[in-house]
């Protein structure tokens, strides 16, 4: 039991608490010393506990001991070298592990600002004066922490949330910067879309220069070019590539232009027309007719009037329905463009011989295929 208890102090000295002798921070030792001295105790009236059973037990005891006060030894110097930090401190600068923390934030807050810089200075004022709080709020938190406990220890627990409040900064700019990305491809597709409506307006126009199969494959085309559109619109990932969303809209630009094409050849086909019939308006009619060619008509005297008129049919072209007259090849072709396809001529002529009025046989031979500049001609004449 001496022997036990020698060494009991010797671990209490050789860890350094020998200055907690007799105190509640030694408590759990002295509980341990006691407990195997009791077991000892308790072997006068055990007759069957040998001597090398006590001598294990006071091994074990013994180790436990060791353990229990080492470690209050690590905690007590842990304790005072935050105490000498405290008193000694001056700013996170002056440690290399408080320093490291601030120099890496500082690192990741710069590149934070200038990844997503366009976002920040386009956001309103309050916005972006907001992120600027949270992003000062980091490193406050850093210093405010220094100064609370120093330790090492506390140094990796600040990183850990250091690390979250940035992420969480960052996460936030990058659903403003995707936000962005899909409203700007939006609004090409609305501009598009526009650009598209424009020409089908126009198509519109001059349909009356087409066939019914240019007709109809201008119609497939515009519905095509309408999907791409709507297509381009729906934002992706892929899409935000400048590489991809280019070759996208050269393609849409493209059949814009085969569309224009379209409408730049009926348009002249439209206008060879309109050239020829001019204004289709109601011709006014005259207030100052005679009544069987004497006297006043509607109040006006007649008296000062010379010859009678002309008969006004004599200035219709023939060939107009309701107008008798014939047309040679050379009169029909002097009221088209100059190049409008021969066989177009030719086959007006035909029908017009046949009874049709002019307007009458224009439409025809283009319903047959043989329009003035869109591929006339590309079929015999019989």
């Amino acid at each position: 039991m001496a022997d036990f208890q020698d060494k009991v102090a010797g671990i209490v000295r050789s860890t350094g608490l020998d200055h907690h002798n007799n105190t509640s921070n030694a408590a759990d030792i002295d509980s341990l010393k006691n407990q195997y001295l009791q077991t000892v105790m308790s072997a006068f009236t055990l007759p069957a506990t040998t001597e090398a059973e006590l001598l294990s037990e006071m091994d074990a005891t013994l180790v436990e001991i060791t353990r229990m006060a080492k470690g209050k030894a690590k905690a007590e110097a842990n304790q005072i070298a935050a105490i000498g930090a405290m008193v000694n401190k001056g700013s996170p600068a002056d440690s290399s592990v408080w320093n490291a923390i601030v120099s890496h934030s500082a690192h990741r807050i710069d590149k934070i600002t200038k990844m997503y810089a366009d976002q920040i200075n386009n956001m309103p004022k309050a916005l972006r004066a907001r992120i600027d709080e949270d992003l000062s709020k980091v490193l406050d938190a850093i210093n405010n922490a220094f100064n609370a406990d120093p330790s090492p220890g506390n140094a990796s627990t600040v990183t850990l949330q250091v690390k979250n409040s940035l992420d969480s900064i960052e996460k936030d700019l990058a659903e403003a910067s995707r936000a962005v990305l899909k409203a700007s491809i939006e609004s090409l597709a609305q501009h598009k879309m526009t650009e598209l409506q424009e020409k089908e307006i126009t198509l519109m126009s001059v349909e009356r220069g087409m066939t019914k199969g240019q007709v109809e494959a201008t119609r497939a085309l515009t519905k095509e070019i309408k999907d791409l559109i709507i297509d381009l619109g729906k934002s992706n990932f892929l899409i935000y590539d400048k590489v991809i969303r280019d070759q996208k809209v050269s393609i849409i630009d493209h059949k814009m232009g085969v569309l224009e094409t379209l409408r730049v050849n009926a348009s002249g086909v439209s206008q060879s027309l309109s050239g020829y019939y001019g204004n289709t308006s109601r011709r006014p009619t005259r207030a100052t007719s005679s009544i069987g060619g004497i006297g006043t008509s509607l109040g006006h005297n007649t008296s000062s009037i010379g010859g009678h008129q002309k008969n006004f049919r004599n200035g219709v072209p023939p060939g107009f329905a309701g107008f008798a007259g014939k047309m040679t090849e050379a009169d029909i072709a002097k009221k088209h463009p100059p190049g409008t396809s021969k066989i177009h001529i030719k086959t007006m002529k035909k029908h017009m011989d046949s009874g049709m009025s002019f307007e009458a046989a224009h439409n025809k031979a283009n319903a047959q295929g043989f329009t003035p500049n869109l591929g006339g001609g590309g079929q015999p004449f019989r």
